[in-house]
């Protein structure tokens, strides 16, 4: 290695250390390149945090990111070969299962209960979620949300019949609210938000979220496809790494985080940092993420939107999660 190289890479470990953050996990193989497949809004803060303070290529990562609007959309491109990795959800692993893709899901590296919300009028007589009954409820049809509408409504002793749900964009959800065509909708907490603040001439409110945690919790991936978690496990290791350091800058100082949030998101600092207080930061792999996995999927087979497998719901979703890149950089964080 010639001095130049030395010093250089000499440099870097000792930022690493002067940090505080993960140096002793260094990645050896510096510049291996990666395409990463990245959602917008504010659940991703984790990933974007990462990219904003250089902790990609602190562990030896040459990312290029390519943007897409959801997270059923970088999957889609994960699974298709034109990324390595993908920001996504649960929701979205679960139906590609199901629809007989191969995700493969190596780190969770936050969860929600909250960055859903149902949003109602007052003057159609709702004003709590009992009151949900017989009213006609906006959402996206076969997404997170319409998933979260159904535990939702669990929650509180109603079913799907108990209601009329009217399949909607969620950009045309707040007109639809506030011009009444639909008496509540169910979609992110800042179109919620923005229907009960800028929408609402006071008639619109966020019901209660009071136990949701029993029923919902949305879990926020980084997945991969099988050939990339194959050839480059070191890879896996190495973002592993980064995201973990993107969680110790959430604890060390969060407003740094709301900062790179509302920079990425365009929005203020008060709202992203509402999103990231709904947020559980963590790194991890944990058996809620099965269980849940397996909510989202008996839904999908009940509503018809994908076909019962012919083997065991839980066998197949415990199959795609592969643990052992975690385990490799920090075991305590695979749960049992």
């Amino acid at each position: 290695m010639d001095r130049r190289r030395f010093l250089a890479v000499q440099g870097l470990a000792a930022a690493s250390l002067v940090g505080g953050l993960s140096s002793r996990f260094a990645f050896a193989a510096a510049g291996t390149a990666v395409t990463i497949a990245e959602s917008e809004g504010h659940s991703w803060a984790v990933p974007f945090v990462a990219d904003a303070e250089s902790l990609w290529s602190r562990h030896g990562l040459n990312v290029t990111t390519t943007h897409f609007t959801s997270g059923r959309l970088t999957a889609e491109a994960v699974l298709a070969g034109k990324a390595d990795f993908a920001t996504t959800t649960d929701s979205v692993v679960a139906l590609a299962a199901l629809q007989g893709h191969k995700p493969v899901v190596f780190a969770e590296f936050a969860n929600s209960s909250t960055q859903m919300l149902v949003a109602a009028r007052k003057d159609k007589g709702v004003l709590k979620p009992a009151d949900l009954r017989g009213k006609r409820i906006g959402t996206f049809f076969g997404s997170a949300g319409h998933f979260y509408l159904n535990q939702y409504l669990k929650l509180h002793g109603l079913t799907p019949k108990d209601v009329s749900i009217i399949n909607l964009r969620p950009q045309d959800m707040v007109t639809a609210l506030a011009q009444g065509s639909i008496d509540a909708f169910n979609w992110d907490w800042w179109a919620a938000d923005a229907a009960a603040k800028q929408e609402g001439k006071g008639n619109v409110h966020v019901l209660s979220t009071e136990g949701i945690e029993k029923v919902y919790t949305s879990h926020f991936l980084l997945i991969t496809n099988e050939k990339t978690a194959k050839e480059k496990p070191a890879a896996l290791q190495a973002a592993i790494r980064a995201l973990i350091d993107a969680e110790g800058v959430f604890k060390k100082d969060f407003n740094r985080a709301v900062a790179v949030l509302a920079e990425r998101t365009k929005g203020t600092l008060e709202s992203s940092r509402n999103g990231l207080e709904r947020n559980h930061t963590e790194v991890q792999l944990a058996p809620r993420l099965i269980t849940d996995l397996v909510a989202n999927g008996e839904w999908a087979i009940n509503e018809k939107i994908a076909q019962a497998p012919a083997g065991d719901l839980r066998q197949l979703y415990a199959g795609l999660i592969d643990t052992s890149a975690l385990k490799a950089v920090d075991p305590a964080r695979v749960k049992s």
